[in-house]
């Protein structure tokens, strides 16, 4: 998989704006409601684990 620490902060917004005009494309409004929902949520989940990881990284210190 590409790294994304080696992007800038805009290459990084551009590759992101990039993605959602290709994901959109084709789609209806209620699919697009469907896969934005689907993508916030994975992105919840993993905001979520990697706090966890870090609670339990500062506990260990």
């Amino acid at each position: 998989m590409y790294n994304l620490n080696c992007l800038s902060p805009d290459d990084l917004i551009i590759l992101s704006a990039a993605i959602s005009v290709e994901l959109s494309k084709g789609k209806t409004a209620d699919e697009l409601n469907v896969l934005g929902n689907l993508i916030v949520a994975v992105g919840s989940l993993l905001l979520t684990s990697a706090a966890q990881k870090q609670n339990l990284d500062s506990k260990d210190k």
